[in-house]
């Protein structure tokens, strides 16, 4: 299919001021686009007819300054930064929201009504391949500031009102980095790129964080659906889900008019430049809702389409059932087109004002879309498909761009170009360095200086992981463009389409089969770049389906919830959770007020060089379920619990070579007693116990003293599926698919737990033997208590002993407070040592006062405030020393009562009978499972 060429439109007059310096042979030092330079030849010859009759030298030196002007104005490639006098351009990117490809007059469209738009494009370049990053909102948005890929930014979907996740002010944006050039940058409307408190988020991410100067208009809850008229509330919301607090332009104001107004007036606040203004505007997003006298000219133009709603809420608030006022009108639909006109209105504007404040021929003005147009609202044709989905439909979308100083007039570029080059050329457009590690994207500048210029073949590539298809129709998948060849490979199905988009813009023809090499080479391609992107491909749940989200850290901008515990072991760098190295040989980072059912979990996790993460969970102060990843496989296990009892059990396992440096995601979902743990859904644990079935009150992250990181933390409400039995089956038959390797003694010891809580729930005579050793151990403890207790019966005693102390003894409470005193002395004398550390998030203060304290060890009021505090500590220890057992202490003090007890005849007599009866209970285990014999023999060497 060809390039859908501009409509004809007459050429705009020339500037008067550069017409007379041309004619009086004055040479501007400014690249100025093709028509400059056909203004400048009608000027000449027509001054040339004029005045050769009277003057003929006069020819010569117009014809010198023509040869100067042909070189200097037909030079699109030269660098603005080589020119002198040269001022920055100012930038003004509009953003339409899912406005399809096809919608404007200069791409084609008959039915809506876009003159000012069009007339960009007749000024200007239009682009027939250009993408988004992603087929919706929030990874558009996050892409276009920052030059980087969703995988990179970890904004892969949008975001949902109570998200956890926002733009990590950790990238530096667009806007940052022009204002740290001078520019003056303002945003308009829609955001997108956090969650919002309103809806119980955490913290906010706002414009002002990722360098805009000003900013209005924004959402400051979930988008108003259709709420586009002032007071914009939502049906019987009680806020304004926009940042306005003040009325402009009546009682009928309308959301388009008011952000059109907000950028004129930026412009002309802000005229003496540079500038950079983001509209980003809500239109075209449903529930769509226009001015009503616009609407009522669209639909006497064309008889809307039926409607794909059989209920509207806003006609509904008017007393109407169905969708009689055609919000959802399926094609010509009113409202979208009356809003698509306020947006081209509003283009008018801004132009009429840069011309006014003769700013127009040095400003970029760049109009785009976030995604393809929603297929409920509208057509995409020809292309397939449409919001949320990878056909062209969802990810092919408009975009101009007008620039008179620097770029020709009405020319199609068909190089393909995606929204994350919009960083890297805008930099270099503003002869700022873009580094090419900072963006995924690259510079489209020659492209934009000559659209018809060949450029070097690219490739483009998109990963949209889902856990269920989008509500319009996506399903997960990944994609890749190469020249003009497109595959879509389905994560969920893995089915593959192959497409070539020159010869099938509509992607009707699937070549998968018939090009199987070429379809296996843009495979083998998009894995390969997914890789390097460190693309996490999350796997969906089996057994449930998600539901609201109940908890969630994604730890951007290195901030983390206060709901984790304080650990000097933990912290958040880089936007991930970090075990740092050394401390104990296993630590715990717990999240507070744990209270889940049923749920679906899942995090992302790098083991580096730990040999073992663990995700552990359970209730009443007890686990009950631990997963384990281990370097070359991971597994489940449920624990003992006294109370039912149940017994350690080692459930399924699955071999998987992690590599250490690399990023995964693993999905837990509970269900019952059933427990089922996926990297995908080929590699898969399960475990089936009555102790799962629990509320969860208790939720830790454990690892070994190795680093290891822990990112993307998600906690998800869930309900049953109704493919959950099928499922359930299926996952049983893959039991033992992917062994793992053992040892004779590594095999022997699993076996043997496994059968002891086996037997113990099926055998009444095992169970027997089991309760006569539990008999024999009560009669020594009441027999012999002091040499029977446990070491969590000592601590519980050294507790209770201070707890006593502290309310009875005054002298060991003001030496207790001492020791406090002294701590925070020290605390605090650290914490003025840096001057954002009451800013750091809870979960980062701990391991900061670790690293002060090592830079500041060897100052003197360091020194002093430590030795102060080891005194006072000294002083309570010696005074009361049986606070201050250890553990080891306590072990060899158990040692020392049962070596005194040796003799006894009663304590011979009881140890005897009870090494009976373990004794009974093992040849039990061991007649019974005979792979324990042969283990037991084979770990011996026999």
């Amino acid at each position: 299919m060809g390039a859908i060429q501009a409509p004809d439109r007459p050429e705009p007059p020339g500037n008067p001021a550069q017409t007379a310096g041309i004619r009086a042979g004055t040479v501007r030092h400014k690249v100025l686009p093709n028509k400059r330079l056909l203004a400048a030849r009608r000027c000449y010859d027509d001054d040339m007819k004029r005045e050769s009759k009277t003057n003929p030298g006069l020819r010569l030196s117009h014809l010198l300054c023509l040869m100067c002007g042909v070189f200097l104005f037909s030079e699109p490639s030269l660098k603005a930064a080589d020119q002198p006098h040269h001022k920055p351009p100012n930038i003004v990117f509009v953003l339409a929201d899912d406005l399809g490809w096809a919608e404007l007059g200069c791409y084609g469209n008959h039915f809506n009504e876009t003159p000012h738009l069009d007339q960009l494009a007749a000024d200007g370049v239009r682009f027939t391949a250009a993408y988004a990053a992603a087929p919706v909102c929030s990874p558009y948005r996050a892409a276009l500031l920052t030059g980087r890929h969703p995988v990179q930014t970890g904004i892969l979907d949008y975001l949902r009102p109570n998200s956890a996740n926002a733009l990590s002010t950790t990238f530096e944006t667009l806007a940052e980095r022009l204002s740290a050039a001078g520019y003056r940058t303002g945003m308009i409307g829609k955001w997108h790129l956090t969650g919002y408190q309103y809806h119980n988020a955490e913290y906010e991410v706002r414009p002002a964080s990722h360098g805009f100067h000003w900013n209005i208009g924004s959402e400051v809850k979930g988008v108003g659906n259709g709420a586009n008229f002032w007071p914009y509330r939502f049906r019987d919301q009680p806020v304004r889900w926009l940042d306005f607090t003040d009325n402009r332009l009546g009682e009928d104001e309308f959301l388009v008019d008011r952000m059109n107004l907000e950028a004129v007036d930026f412009i002309k606040r802000n005229a003496a430049g540079p500038f950079f203004l983001y509209l980003s505007h809500y239109a075209t997003h449903s529930i769509l809702h226009g001015k009503p006298e616009l609407v009522k000219k669209y639909i006497a133009k064309h008889p809307p389409g039926a409607s794909t709603r059989t209920r509207c809420y806003l006609c509904q608030d008017r007393g109407l059932s169905g969708d009689p006022l055609h919000h959802w009108a399926g094609d010509h639909n009113p409202h979208l087109a009356a809003m698509l006109e306020s947006i081209d209105d509003g283009i008018g504007q801004i132009r009429r004002t840069l011309t006014d404040l003769g700013l127009a021929e040095n400003t970029i003005i760049v109009f785009s879309s976030d995604n393809g147009g929603e297929t409920g609202v509208t057509s995409n044709r020809p292309l397939r498909g449409g919001k949320s989905q990878l056909f062209e439909g969802g990810i092919r979308v408009p975009q101009i761009v007008c620039w008179p100083d620097r770029l020709p007039a009405g020319q199609a570029c068909s190089q393909p170009t995606i929204n994350t080059d919009f960083a890297p050329t805008l930099l270099e457009a503003a002869s700022l360095p873009s580094e090419s590690r900072q963006s995924d994207g690259i510079s489209m500048l020659a492209s934009w200086c000559a659209p018809q210029q060949q450029q070097p073949e690219r490739e483009l590539f998109w990963h949209y992981p889902l856990d269920r298809p989008h509500f319009l129709g996506g399903t997960s998948a990944a994609a890749i463009r190469r020249g003009d060849w497109k595959l879509i490979h389905r994560y969920d199905t893995g089915e593959r389409h192959l497409f070539h988009l020159s010869e099938d813009i509509g992607e009707q023809h699937d070549l998968a089969t018939t090009h199987t090499d070429v379809a296996d080479r843009l495979q083998h391609r998009l894995t390969s770049l997914l890789r390097q992107q460190s693309a996490r491909i999350p796997s969906p749940p089996v057994l449930r389906q998600t539901g609201a989200l109940l908890f969630a850290d994604h730890f951007s901008s290195g901030r983390a919830s206060d709901r984790w515990s304080r650990s000097s072991e933990w912290t958040v760098e880089d936007d991930v959770l970090h075990r740092v190295s050394g401390g104990t040989d296993s630590t715990r980072l717990f999240l507070k007020d744990a209270d889940f059912g049923d749920v679906v979990i899942r995090f992302d996790f790098r083991l580096d060089q730990s040999q073992d993460v663990r995700l552990v969970t359970g209730s009443g102060g007890h686990y009950n379920s631990v997963l384990h990843i281990r370097p070359d496989h991971f597994y489940l296990q449920t624990a003992k619990d006294d109370d039912a009892p149940y017994f350690s059990f080692r459930h399924g396992e699955c071999a998987y070579d992690f590599e250490p440096d690399r990023w995964y995601s693993m999905t837990v979902e509970y269900n019952g007693n059933q427990l089922v743990a996926h990297l995908d859904h080929e590699h898969t644990v399960l475990a089936e116990h009555p102790i799962i079935d629990r509320k969860r009150t208790y939720f830790a992250f454990q690892i070994d003293q190795h680093p290891a990181q822990i990112d993307n933390v998600q906690i998800y409400a869930s309900r049953k599926s109704p493919q959950a039995d099928a499922q359930l089956a299926r996952l049983r038959e893959q039991t033992g698919q992917h062994p793992v390797a053992k040892t004779p003694a590594e095999e022997f010891s699993i076996l043997k737990t496994n059968a002891h809580e086996w037997h113990y729930q099926r055998s009444p005579a095992y169970r027997g033997l089991v309760q006569e050793v539990e008999r024999q151990d009560a009669e020594l403890k009441a027999r012999f208590p002091a040499a029977f207790r446990s070491i969590k019966e000592l601590k519980k005693d050294v507790a209770a002993e201070r707890k006593q102390l502290l309310a009875e003894d005054g002298n060991f409470k003001d030496r207790l407070f001492a020791t406090y005193r002294a701590r925070r002395a020290i605390e605090t004398f650290l914490k003025e040592q840096h001057e954002d550390f009451d800013a750091l998030p809870a979960i980062r203060q701990a391991r900061e006062l670790e690293k002060l304290r090592t830079r500041w060890k060897s100052s003197a009021e360091y020194i002093a405030l430590v030795n102060a505090e080891a005194s006072a500590q000294k002083t309570l220890q010696s005074t009361w020393p049986q606070l201050f057992v250890s553990e080891d202490q306590m072990r060899q003090q158990l040692k020392s009562k049962h070596e005194a007890l040796k003799d006894d005849p009663v304590y011979q007599a009881l140890r005897a009978d009870r090494a009976a009866a373990w004794s009974a209970r093992e040849q039990f285990l061991l007649e019974h499972e005979p792979r324990l014999e042969t283990l037991r023999q084979q770990k011996s060497g026999r």
